[in-house]
């Protein structure tokens, strides 16, 4: 009997077509050992993501394994706590540095070899590195998006962590050609993080719903920190719900033309106004009269 909450019940596991170069090229170069070492370095990445995320009750629905980390699909895009996503995000760093630990208490033990152990450890560092960067849809990049919300609007941390990641990753692009050496892996590698920037951004204003639907169907949590927004009262509904922020409850304050407060509209009130009365462009003065 499959246990019900095992983190991998119901996930579906699948090898990126990178992985399946790998693969091949392992097979060509007889490196299997290295191979198997890879296979089992990044999955143990990802079980740390899953088993973080489970803890949180989050639905995951699919992984998809590359040779430098993997891909995990949830229902909980944008709509969980930021503290939540940070520490689902760092938990597979965190395996990895785990097991660095472990293979250097294996070193010193007398179980294992200097080679094998420097392997080992290299591999884990530089998956754990390498993942800490803020490129999306990397740990790094995903604990950068919610760090950012804290300082700004959830909206504009969407806009400007794919802005910083698409910077990081033509960055790889260019120095995978201009290096010591042409390294055809990292310019594959950041091709495939280049589509799947440039997916995150087709997609960053349905991310964006997702979180004021969220907001729209939910209680808002006891642990929400309260708000203030001042808007005058010609803004548009939609300019103001843009400035809502992630983790908190907010209160927009309406003054006039001369900054005199006409009153204060809680949020229920203006998401009912975005997605039951469809008054996105409305101004808030004529919501109020």
């Amino acid at each position: 009997m499959i246990d019900i909450l095992s983190p991998l019940q119901g996930v579906r596991i699948r090898l990126h077509l990178l992985f399946w170069l790998v693969i091949f090229s392992s097979v060509w170069t007889g490196q299997f050992l290295e191979l198997i070492t890879l296979f089992v370095l990044v999955l143990i990445h990802e079980l740390g993501h899953i088993s973080a995320a489970h803890s949180f009750r989050w639905r995951i629905t699919s992984l998809e394994l590359l040779p430098f980390g993997g891909v995990a699909k949830t229902d909980e895009w944008g709509t969980v706590p930021a503290r939540e996503e940070v520490i689902v995000a760092l938990a597979g760093p965190f395996h990895n540095v785990m097991m660095v630990l472990s293979g250097l208490a294996f070193y010193h033990a007398g179980w294992w070899t200097d080679d094998w152990t420097r392997y080992f450890v290299q591999g884990n560092t530089m998956l754990a590195l390498f993942n800490l960067l803020p490129v999306y849809p990397l740990d790094g990049g995903r604990v950068m998006q919610a760090v950012l919300g804290r300082g700004m609007s959830y909206r504009k941390a969407i806009l400007w962590s794919l802005r910083i990641s698409a910077v990081f990753t033509m960055g790889l692009l260019f120095w995978s050609v201009v290096g010591s050496s042409f390294s055809f892996n990292l310019f594959v590698i950041g091709l495939f993080l280049l589509q799947a920037n440039w997916f995150a951004w087709r997609q960053k204003e349905y991310q964006y719903i997702r979180f004021l639907m969220h907001r729209r169907q939910m209680p808002v949590p006891a642990t929400a920190r309260v708000t203030s927004i001042d808007a005058r009262d010609t803004d548009s509904l939609l300019k103001v719900i843009r400035r809502f922020r992630k983790d908190a409850y907010h209160v927009v304050h309406v003054v006039d033309g001369k900054g005199r407060r006409l009153c204060s509209i809680p949020e229920e009130i203006l998401l009912k106004a975005y997605f039951d009365d469809k008054k996105l462009q409305a101004a808030l003065g004529d919501l109020i009269a």
